[in-house]
C-alpha cells in the first residue's frame, strides 16, 4: 500500500460506495446505508463505494480516481476484499488491490471487537491502532521500518472527530514533521458513513485505507458530518478555516458537502442504496 499524504481533498480534511447490495435496511443515525461518496474539484473525481453483505458488514471497499488536470485523462483503481467468517464477526483480513499488485492483510481486534492490528506478511506492513482516553491512536509502519512510517492521533468529543494531527518523517529521514493539525466543527446533520457496528469495530482501519489509498474527503468515524475545519495542512496557509454548505435531499439526508476555496468549487455528492 503506497503512503498518500493525510489530505487528497482539502474539502473534508480527513476520512465509501456504488455497487450492490442485499438490502436496504436502515439505522439510527444516517437513517440509510451510503453506496458512494463522489469528490470533485477541478479536474478530479474521486469515488469512493461500499458493498455489504446480509448482515451490513463491509464486503468490499473500492475507489476510483479520475484524473484529467494533466490534460490526459488518467483512471486508478483500488479495491479492498474483506475476508468475512460466518455469523456477524468482523472481517479477519482483506485482499488490497492496487496498480502495483495485491496485499493480502490480517486483521486483529480486542474484546470490544475494535480493530487494533492489520499486518502484511509479505511486505512487512504494520498498522496498530490504540484507544487512549478519549482518542484513537494511529501508527502506521509501512514496510516494517520505523523511519518510514505514519502516526495519527484522532481527538474525539461527543462521537465525532475535534481534532486530527497527523506526523511523519521529513524529506531527509531523519526526525517526524507535523503533516497537518486540523480542528472540525460538526452541526446535527448525520454523518452518512456513521453505523454503530461498524464504526466501533473497523472505522479506524477505514480512515486508514481512505487517506493512505487514493486519498479520500469522507470520514468513516464520526456520528455527524463536518460544517467546517481549521488549522494547518501542508502546503496551504496556516490557520487556514472553511466552512461547508449541507444540502439534503427529500428525504432529509445528506447530499452535498461543498465549499469555495482560492475561487475554485469542491464538493462531496453522497448517494444511498
Amino acid at each position: 500500500m503506497k503512503r498518500k499524504l493525510l489530505f487528497f481533498l482539502v474539502l473534508c480534511g480527513i476520512t465509501v460506495l456504488s455497487c450492490k447490495k442485499s438490502n436496504s435496511s436502515k439505522n439510527s443515525q444516517s437513517g440509510y446505508y451510503v453506496s458512494s461518496a463522489v469528490s470533485v474539484t477541478e479536474g478530479s473525481r474521486l469515488v469512493d463505494s461500499i458493498i455489504y453483505d446480509s448482515t451490513h458488514r463491509i464486503a468490499s471497499f473500492l475507489q476510483i480516481r479520475y484524473d484529467t488536470s494533466s490534460g490526459s485523462p488518467v483512471t486508478v483503481n483500488t479495491a479492498v476484499l474483506f475476508t468475512l467468517p460466518g455469523g456477524s464477526a468482523p472481517a479477519t483480513g482483506y485482499t488490497y488491490i492496487s496498480p502495483n499488485g495485491s496485499e493480502l492483510h490480517m486483521l486483529t481486534y480486542d474484546n470490544q471487537d475494535r480493530i487494533i492490528k492489520d499486518t502484511c506478511a509479505a511486505t512487512g506492513y504494520v498498522a496498530t491502532f490504540t484507544y487512549p482516553g478519549n482518542s484513537i491512536a494511529i501508527r502506521v509502519l509501512f514496510d516494517g521500518k520505523p523511519m518510514n512510517h505514519q502516526i495519527d492521533t484522532l481527538f474525539m468529543n461527543g462521537g465525532n472527530i475535534a481534532k486530527a494531527v497527523t506526523w511523519m518523517p521529513d524529506d531527509a529521514g531523519t526526525a517526524d514533521t507535523l503533516q497537518g493539525t486540523l480542528n472540525f466543527g460538526y452541526g446535527s446533520v448525520a454523518n452518512p458513513f456513521y453505523h454503530p457496528a461498524i464504526t466501533g469495530s473497523v472505522g479506524p482501519l477505514l480512515y486508514v485505507l481512505t487517506v493512505n489509498g487514493l486519498g479520500g474527503g469522507v470520514d468513516p468515524i464520526s456520528a455527524k458530518a463536518q460544517s467546517s475545519f481549521s488549522g494547518k495542512i501542508d502546503g496551504l496557509p496556516q490557520n487556514l478555516t472553511i466552512n461547508f454548505t449541507q444540502s439534503l435531499d427529500s428525504k432529509g439526508r445528506l447530499s452535498e458537502l461543498s465549499a469555495s476555496l482560492f475561487g475554485l468549487g469542491e464538493a462531496i455528492y453522497f448517494n444511498y442504496y
